[in-house]
């Protein structure tokens, strides 16, 4: 009899390695294309089932079982959760404003819709330690905060350039 976490006819060993040949095949094939980690996070993170937390990617499904598919989307957003995390605050904000700038929508509108909205708080993986958790949420308070407070954006566009030449 097999465990929920366990396909049929895979023992442990297998599963865990079938699981990460379908971690890095996505990683090679689907994240590496898409530009950086919150660009990453957020497609992780709409992959995952907000109902049952279970993850699903159709072409992924097509060719290896649903739950290896499950268990290494869930390795794949913890390890870029994790990555984003570990970044410096000015790294994070880089990160984020690369984001918003391929969105082609006004920054300005995008960090007040951020902060009314705070969907940034479904980023982070499940399970996730409850510091970590709050540690992203208190970055992105903090980014968003600045951005909207302050009239930096060239600035932090070019962090080099003469601070006399901004508005």
């Amino acid at each position: 009899m097999s465990s929920e976490r366990e396909p049929a006819g895979f023992e442990p060993e297998e599963l865990d390695a079938l699981v990460e040949r379908v971690a890095a095949d996505f990683e090679a094939k689907t994240l590496q294309p898409l530009t950086g980690h919150f660009s990453r996070l957020i497609y992780l993170a709409s992959l995952r089932d907000y109902n049952t937390g279970r993850y699903h990617h159709y072409g992924l499904e097509t060719r290896y079982p649903s739950e290896a598919v499950n268990q290494a989307l869930r390795r794949c957003h913890t390890r870029v959760f994790d990555e984003l995390v570990e970044l410096t605050l000015e790294r994070q904000t880089e990160d984020l404003l690369r984001f918003f700038d391929s969105l082609k929508e006004d920054p300005s509108r995008l960090v007040e819709t951020w902060q009314h909205l705070r969907a940034y708080q479904i980023l982070p993986p499940d399970p996730c330690h409850p510091l970590a958790r709050e540690l992203f949420g208190h970055n992105v308070q903090v980014i968003l905060q600045v951005l909207r407070q302050t009239d930096l954006w060239p600035l932090l566009h070019d962090p080099h350039g003469d601070a006399d030449d901004l508005p």
